[in-house]
């Protein structure tokens, strides 16, 4: 996924703090909003399980951020049809403060990716979910696709089938996702 120029975009999420969008043409600062480009996604690519898998991811960052956004909320959604590229970007909590509101015990983000990509728990105790982030695994794998996705130091790539986590070097202040279909 290196096509993408990805350096503007994780130079926002990796800065404490920001003041505007990265892009206010792509961003979503509403589910609505995030739900109408959604089935705009669905009219060019005609792709139900593509759209299930994008909206899984972006609807988590409304549904455990609401209320709680560092500074910008909603989600960067950009969709870079000719290279079949889809990138979600959120400022919120992340998956290991949202994940440490009933599992206290996580100690890196490394650990809290790898719980929600692997485990059925949700953020949003005493719901009965949590099985989103493993859905979108599966669907990457068995579709061929490809997937990194960053929150705090914690990293999640899928390639060839084979999902592998990874701690890494800069954090980002969110959450983000590339996929590539």
């Amino acid at each position: 996924m290196k096509n993408f120029k990805e350096n503007e975009l994780l130079s926002w999420v990796r800065r404490p703090e920001v003041d505007a969008a990265l892009d206010i043409d792509f961003q979503c600062s509403s589910r609505d909003s995030f739900q109408a480009r959604l089935d705009n996604l669905f009219k060019e690519t005609n792709d139900p399980l593509l759209v299930a898998v994008v909206g899984e991811i972006g609807n988590n960052s409304f549904d455990h951020n609401l209320g709680n956004w560092r500074d910008i909320p909603g989600v960067y959604f950009k969709h870079e049809g000719k290279e079949r590229l889809l990138i979600i970007a959120d400022r919120g909590q992340g998956v290991k403060k949202t994940l440490s509101r009933i599992i206290p015990e996580i100690k890196t983000d490394k650990e809290a990716v790898e719980i929600a990509f692997t485990r059925t728990i949700s953020g949003r105790s005493p719901e009965q979910r949590g099985n989103g982030l493993k859905f979108v695994a599966a669907a990457v794998k068995d579709n061929d696709w490809e997937l990194d996705f960053r929150s705090g130091n914690g990293l999640v790539s899928i390639r060839n089938g084979t999902m592998s986590f990874d701690q890494g070097d800069q954090a980002v202040y969110g959450c983000v996702a590339l996929l590539k279909y």
